[in-house]
């Protein structure tokens, strides 16, 4: 099974819309967000995914959870307060969208994959059996290059798509 990553969108239409063009050419079956999606119209534009179906967390620039919670679910996704805890084709999966507990959670070994965003910049590694991946940002707005990850949780292989 084939999921994408992505974080940090900050309602950046053209990189958003570029990352489900690549999630849908893909076919991916999951779309899982690190948070920083930040307003309802961006969440919207999600709904576009054609296979996928969008998990994602809260980051800390969302600005109306309420309503930006209530359009992910709207079309069939998800959104979670701090942290999704799931498992998706055998992996157990933990997001979140700040890095501060990031080793601790990867070191505890529980999970199979720990996604993070808020610091904009890739990190992909491992720590004893744990995937820890940062897709970096999908705006362009710090590094200067936007990104999406899509990951094979088959043999948890991984790709960086650029946006732009």
């Amino acid at each position: 099974m084939q999921i994408g990553i992505i974080s940090d969108t900050h309602d950046h239409h053209r990189n958003v819309a570029r990352a489900i063009e690549v999630f849908n050419e893909r076919g991916v079956q999951y779309v899982l967000h690190a948070g920083d999606m930040v307003a309802p119209f961006t969440a919207r534009a999600f709904a576009a995914l054609h296979e996928a179906r969008l998990i994602a967390v809260f980051g800390n620039n969302e600005g109306e959870k309420l309503f930006l919670k209530s359009t992910v679910e709207d079309f069939g996704g998800e959104i979670h307060e701090y942290c999704y805890k799931g498992e998706l084709a055998g992996k157990r999966i933990y997001m979140t969208h700040t890095h501060h507990t990031i080793d601790e959670v990867a070191r505890s070994q529980m999970y199979d994959l720990v996604i993070y965003g808020h610091t904009h910049r890739p990190d992909v590694r491992e720590v004893g059996e744990t995937l820890i991946i940062n897709p970096g940002e999908a705006t362009d707005w710090v590094t200067g290059s936007a990104r999406v990850m899509i990951l094979d949780l088959a043999d948890m292989s991984h790709t960086t798509v650029a946006l732009a």
